[in-house]
C-alpha cells in the first residue's frame, strides 16, 4: 500500500500535534513543513525530521506525491489555503474554525464534495474517551431525556498574546476570540452530545482586555438544544487560570460532569447500575502525554487516524468532517449575531469578513495570502 504523503502547512504552537498524529499511523509520510516564516519551517523540519522545507505554499500543492494538508494557520488564511488544497486534489485537515463566515465554510464543503476529497476540521476533543463515553451513554439512554447542561471554560492569556501577534485579538485576523479561539471545543462538544443547540441568547464582554484586543474577552450564552433541554454556556480568556473546562449534562436518568483538560476527566455519573459501571470502567483508562502544548490533549492522534481512514475508504464517515465542523461554525457565528443585537461590548465585526493579499507577498494583519502561510497560534 501506497504511504499517505503528507504536509504541514502552518508550524505554530499545534503544528506538533499534527506531526505526532502522522507520525503514530503506520503507513503515513510527513515530506514538508511549510510556513511564511522559512526559519520557523526549518525549526519544525529539524525536529521532527521533515526532509522538505518552504515558505510558499504552491511549492506543497504542486508536489504530485502529497496526497493531504494540514492547514494550520492563522483564522483568516483557511478559506484560501483550504480552497487551494482542495483545488489541488489534496485532502484537507484544517484547524478550527472551518473559516471565517458560514458562506465561506459552506462554500468549502461544496467544494469538497465535489472535488471527491476528505475535508475535515479539527476537533480532537470528540475522540476524547470521555467524551465518546458519554456520547455512547445518551444514546443508550442511560441518562434518559436530557433536561439541561452547564458548559464553562476559564483560561488565561497575558497581554503578549495579543500584542505580539498581528491577527489575535482582531476582528480581521480572528474572527472574535474567547469563543471562536478559546471556546470553540467545548462549544463544538457539547453541541455533537445533545445532537445540536440553537441560540436563546448572548452576550460579550470586553471587560478586562489583554494587549490591546479589540474583541470579546469573555461571553455568555444560554443555547437549546433539540428536545428542550436548555445549557448555560460561558468562556473567558481573563481567569488567572491556565485551562480549565467543565461540561455537565442533567438527565431525567442521570448526570455526568466531566472535563476537556489533559487527561480527560469524568468527575460524576451518577445514576443507575448500568452508568455507574460504565462510569468505572472510564475512570480507570490512562492517557499518554500530549505531543504539544498540555490542554491540546492526545486526540489529534485519534482524529487524525480516523481521517487517513476517510482518505483511504470514501465510504468511512468521519466523526468530525466539513459538515460537521460547518454546523458549528453557524452555531458559533449566531452566537456572536445574538450578542451583536443585543448590545454585546465586543462582537465579531459582522459575520468576519476574509480578505488576501498577493499571492507570494507578506500578508497584511488579519490576512493570510496562498503563497505565504502564516502559522497559527
Amino acid at each position: 500500500m501506497k504511504p499517505l504523503v503528507h504536509a504541514v502547512v502552518g508550524c505554530g504552537r499545534v503544528a506538533p500535534n499534527h506531526v505526532d498524529g502522522f507520525t503514530a499511523l503506520p503507513d503515513a509520510e510527513l515530506r514538508w513543513a511549510c510556513d511564511r516564516d522559512l526559519a520557523r519551517a526549518r525549526a519544525l523540519a529539524r525536529e521532527y525530521g521533515l526532509p522538505r522545507v518552504t515558505s510558499d505554499v504552491r511549492e506543497v500543492l504542486a508536489d504530485p506525491e502529497v496526497d493531504s494538508v494540514s492547514v494550520a494557520v492563522d483564522h483568516a488564511g483557511h478559506y484560501e489555503l483550504v480552497a487551494a488544497a482542495l483545488t489541488a486534489g489534496k485532502h484537507v485537515l484544517v484547524e478550527k474554525p472551518l473559516a471565517m463566515t458560514v458562506e465561506d465554510g459552506a462554500a468549502l464543503t461544496a467544494l469538497a464534495e465535489r472535488a471527491g476529497r476528505v475535508l475535515s476540521v479539527v476537533s480532537q476533543h470528540r475522540y476524547d474517551p470521555v467524551v465518546t463515553a458519554v456520547r455512547d451513554w445518551i444514546a443508550e439512554g442511560l441518562l434518559g431525556r436530557l433536561v439541561s447542561g452547564t458548559v464553562s471554560l476559564q483560561c488565561g492569556r497575558d497581554d503578549a498574546y495579543y500584542a505580539e501577534s498581528y491577527w489575535r485579538g482582531t476582528f480581521a485576523g480572528e474572527g472574535g476570540s474567547a469563543l471562536v479561539n478559546q471556546g470553540y471545543h467545548a462549544l463544538d462538544v457539547t453541541r455533537w452530545l445533545t445532537g445540536g443547540l440553537s441560540v436563546v441568547g448572548a452576550a460579550t464582554g470586553h471587560t478586562a482586555p489583554r494587549g490591546g484586543m479589540e474583541t470579546e474577552d469573555t461571553l455568555a450564552a444560554v443555547l437549546r438544544g433539540p428536545q428542550g433541554a436548555l445549557v448555560t454556556y460561558q468562556v473567558t480568556v481573563a481567569s488567572s487560570i491556565t485551562w480549565r473546562t467543565r461540561i455537565e449534562l442533567v438527565g431525567t436518568d442521570g448526570s455526568v460532569l466531566f472535563d476537556l483538560d489533559h487527561p480527560g476527566t469524568l468527575h460524576l455519573a451518577e445514576g443507575g447500575d448500568a452508568l455507574r459501571a460504565a462510569a468505572g470502567t472510564v475512570r480507570g483508562q490512562v492517557s499518554p502525554p500530549p505531543a504539544g502544548i498540555g490542554y491540546y490533549g492526545i486526540s489529534h492522534r485519534r482524529q487524525i487516524a480516523d481521517f487517513a481512514a476517510a482518505v483511504r475508504d470514501p465510504r468511512h464517515t468521519m466523526a468530525a468532517d466539513g459538515t460537521a465542523g460547518l454546523d458549528t461554525l453557524r452555531l458559533l457565528r449566531e452566537m456572536y449575531r445574538t450578542a451583536r443585537s443585543e448590545g454585546g461590548a465586543a462582537s465579531a465585526g459582522g459575520s468576519g469578513a476574509r480578505s488576501a493579499g498577493g499571492s507570494g507577498a507578506a500578508a497584511p494583519s488579519g490576512t493570510a495570502a496562498v503563497g505565504a502561510v502564516t502559522a497559527r497560534g
